[in-house]
């Protein structure tokens, strides 16, 4: 790896996350952030059928509009997964002007922070990123550790 990234744990504490993007790679960071104490809110015309219930459910917030920089108002952090790359650059853009750190899915070099895989119990979190390049590896690295969170092997 030519540059390491220094991991960092936050309490979310019930603060804004933001997801724009309602497709499959918005609704695992939706399933993600969830597992902890954020206040989500997703934004995109459509969503998937999973996003929906969660904001019928009252899980998170839901704002059914293109993108806007007003969705991005008091945010703690920011994940842009759409599928358009002008309009993950722009969020990527106004949340570096703002000093929200964001998370852009298909630019590593826009992002402020790179989304982890996650591996929780009751008494570790385990955050996994890779080099960008290897997400088979990252995610084959996840899975394992995940397992042995799960049985306890440490």
């Amino acid at each position: 790896m030519d540059k390491r990234y220094f991991p960092i744990f936050v309490d979310p504490d019930g603060r804004k996350a933001v997801v724009i993007g309602g497709g499959n790679i918005a609704e695992r960071r939706i399933k993600t952030l969830l597992m902890f104490d954020f206040e989500v809110t997703a934004a995109a015309p459509e969503v998937t059928e999973t996003i929906a219930e969660l904001a019928s459910a009252g899980k998170i917030r839901l704002n059914m509009e293109e993108y806007s920089p007003c969705q991005i108002e008091g945010a703690f952090i920011v994940t842009a997964c759409t599928s358009d790359r002008q309009v993950n650059q722009m969020i990527g853009e106004n949340c570096r002007e703002a000093g929200i750190p964001v998370s852009v899915c298909d630019s590593r070099e826009e992002s402020t922070f790179w989304f982890p895989a996650v591996a929780v119990n009751e008494e570790v979190t385990v955050g996994i990123v890779g080099n960008g390049e290897t997400h088979d590896v990252t995610r084959k690295a996840a899975s394992a550790v995940r397992k042995v969170i799960e049985e306890r092997k440490y």
